[in-house]
């Protein structure tokens, strides 16, 4: 119950930050929308040349893989790309600014090199653990979740850090790991705990429109659909807000605006003590950054050319955002 409740403390929080800019929840319906129409065109392909026939040529079964190859790429960009904008936003948020979806956007594209680097990274790993569940039996389905956890929390800072650190993917790759472990240790449980209350909103959305998809399906299953959509998009640009914030904290070891300190650092777990290694580190500790030196987040926003007040943000919109990252240096 400790999770669960510490789970709606940061989506509170993370709401909180959303409804300053609710047209946030925007990017994630853009990001599935893309996601899906790729997809089918994928699909559809894939159907009328008839690589989805039951027996199919050895070079066929290969262009199966490179389509499915191409599909997690392609969706994996889409999805980073738009988290991205949806984190860009957020600092600015958190900073006391007031973004606009362009400004995430600019930001997100400011980046696109390292983006589609990370996306290729990613997907590549997606494919390989999702190899490992299919054909390891019981025991690489086990393998490839556990991996996939410990994936999924090591690189969990890799988009702000390659959005304001203005580093490559591989020294972010390295930078995300070091936060995470240097400061907190292994037992991330923050993202758990904010789906944890997703997952207990769903629940309670599916008992009252269930009974109403029983008496009348199409109307029920339309609403169902609908609701999971929006949950959807609302559980993606929060889990941005909450990187944003969380990011920020293990930068300078403080809250930021609706995100207590206390929150933030209980979404990790402190790593026991290792020998010849230390007993991690604690709140408002300095992690002993190896990929360049270590710097404040104000430091990160200032190199990015985000905007850090909300007269600097109209000042910015007022003139195109001129002397920011965000425009053309050709």
């Amino acid at each position: 119950m400790d999770r669960v409740t510490r789970g709606f403390h940061l989506l509170a929080a993370s709401l909180k930050v959303l409804r300053s800019d609710r047209e946030l929840i925007v990017l994630p319906i853009i990001a599935m929308v893309a996601t899906v129409a790729v997809g089918a065109t994928l699909a559809g392909a894939g159907w009328v040349s008839g690589l989805f026939e039951a027996h199919v040529e050895e070079t066929e079964a290969y262009a199966r893989y490179l389509l499915l190859g191409i599909f997690y790429f392609t969706a994996y960009t889409i999805g980073i790309f738009f988290n991205a904008a949806v984190v860009a936003a957020a600092m600015i948020r958190i900073e006391g600014g007031d973004p606009s979806l362009g400004d995430g956007l600019r930001a997100a594209w400011s980046s696109f090199d390292k983006i589609l680097a990370w996306a290729a990274i990613a997907a590549t790993v997606g494919l390989i653990l999702n190899a490992i569940r299919d054909r390891g039996g019981l025991l690489g389905a086990w393998v490839g979740r556990i991996a996939g956890v410990a994936w999924t929390a090591v690189t969990f800072f890799v988009i702000p850090v390659i959005l304001f650190e203005r580093v490559g993917v591989g020294n972010g790759i390295k930078r995300s790991a070091l936060i995470f472990r240097q400061r907190w240790g292994e037992q991330f449980v923050g993202n758990v705990a904010i789906n944890l209350a997703l997952l207990a909103i769903m629940f309670v959305l599916l008992v009252v429109l269930l009974p109403i998809a029983v008496a009348a399906p199409p109307v029920g299953l339309t609403m169902i659909a609908l609701a999971m959509i929006a949950l959807f998009a609302v559980g993606n640009a929060t889990t941005g807000v909450f990187n944003a914030a969380l990011y920020k904290y293990a930068a300078t070891g403080e809250g930021s605006g609706p995100f207590a300190a206390g929150d933030l650092s209980s979404a990790f777990l402190p790593a026991p003590a290792r020998r010849g290694r230390g007993s991690g580190f604690g709140v408002g500790a300095t992690p002993p950054m190896t990929v360049g030196p270590p710097r404040t987040l104000e430091q990160y926003v200032a190199d990015a050319g985000l905007p850090t007040s909300v007269e600097e943000a109209q000042r910015r919109r007022d003139t195109g955002g001129q002397g920011s990252l965000f425009d053309d240096k050709s």
